[in-house]
């Protein structure tokens, strides 16, 4: 009798969600905690900007009149070092937030995050080739060779997801168990590999591994931008649209393709979609972890399941969480600048023991 009582009353509750529109509320608190994070990095540093002057930089670029400017400084600092590099931060933490919920929804798993398929361990080897290399490919490089570390991690992450993909394939269809255990797999062979090239590293190279292997934001300009938008912003679209398809497969995947649902189609999509934003973030800021797993985990306890909310959603507080990570990484121990990844990994993890023992407790 139970069991016949539950079932209506969820189905019920489902169509109803599908009918009425997700309440703004949560859009607009996002959106203004972005704004806020945003302003805030901009004006705090070691070089301060005072709120009015930032706001009659604003209006200037506008083409209006401000009776508050900044000084050369300032301008310089703002429009060269901090906003490239909040813009880097938003489009980021948005995308690795995004790509996490998509993933968790694509294996039904509230602990998944894209590092569990290998990308991130395959951009890490990807980036550690081309450090360790650096000496032999630099006379042949010339101006390239800035892009030889970001090029090698991206190829890294599609190569490791790719593979991941290929070894999780069983019966001719992507078999979602057996893709995380090739991921894990992949991630053990790539993190197998970094370990035998960094034997081979100078000084100099075995710095620069472990600072981009933590993740900074510190190397940000408008050409990494630039090279990191077209990408990122495709990834956001992509993902973006199957927020329905993801509702559905929820269900399962049987009942997935009764709905109409190409589940084989949709599972590629997602897989490829997340590989080419997560090698995107990956190559632009270095390894920065927890940001796809927390976001979307946390949301889904407070918004709840539907992805048609919970993806902008993940999107917002991803990249207000990057940003506001990025600003304590450069201001608590100024004038040293701690790696941002490390300090979302130190947020990260109580969380995320805080939700397996909530799982195990339910």
């Amino acid at each position: 009798m139970s069991a016949s009582g539950i079932a209506p009353v969820s189905a019920t509750h489902h169509s109803r969600s599908e009918v009425h529109p997700p309440a703004p509320r949560p859009w607009m608190l996002l959106t203004l905690l972005l704004v806020g994070m945003a302003l805030a990095s901009l004006a705090v540093g070691a070089v301060r900007v005072p709120p009015l002057a930032l706001l009659g930089g604003v209006l200037d670029a506008l083409g209006l009149e401000a009776g508050s400017r900044l000084t050369p400084a300032q301008q310089a600092v703002l429009l060269s070092i901090r906003l490239p590099r909040v813009v880097l931060a938003v489009l980021v933490g948005s995308v690795l937030a995004t790509c996490g919920a998509a993933l968790q929804a694509l294996f039904r798993n509230p602990l998944v995050e894209p590092g569990l398929l290998g990308t991130s361990s395959g951009a890490a080897l990807g980036a550690v080739v081309a450090i360790v290399l650096d000496v032999s490919l630099s006379t042949h490089l010339g101006t390239l060779r800035l892009l030889a570390v970001p090029s090698a991690a991206f190829a890294g992450a599609l190569g490791a997801t790719l593979l991941a993909q290929y070894l999780g394939r069983g019966g001719g269809r992507t078999e979602t168990a057996r893709m995380l255990l090739a991921g894990v797999a992949v991630s053990a062979g790539a993190s197998a590999g970094i370990g035998l090239l960094t034997q081979m590293a100078t000084d100099a190279q075995l710095r620069s591994i472990t600072f981009w292997s933590w993740g900074s934001l510190g190397g940000a300009s408008w050409d990494v931008v630039g090279a990191a938008a077209a990408p990122l912003c495709a990834t956001l679209v992509l993902l973006l649209r199957e927020a329905r398809s993801l509702n559905l497969l929820l269900l399962g995947e049987r009942e997935a393709r009764h709905l109409g649902v190409d589940v084989e189609r949709l599972k590629r999509r997602l897989i490829l979609s997340a590989a080419l934003g997560v090698g995107a973030a990956v190559a632009s800021t270095g390894i920065i972890g927890f940001v796809g797993l927390l976001v979307p985990a946390l949301l889904r306890l407070a918004l709840g399941p539907d992805h048609r909310r919970l993806m902008g959603a993940s999107a917002l507080l991803g990249a207000a969480l990057l940003v506001s990570a990025d600003l304590l990484a450069r201001t608590v121990a100024a004038p040293a600048e701690l790696p941002v990844g490390a300090l979302t990994s130190v947020l990260g993890v109580p969380v995320f023991i805080g939700l397996l023992a909530r799982k195990g407790a339910t």
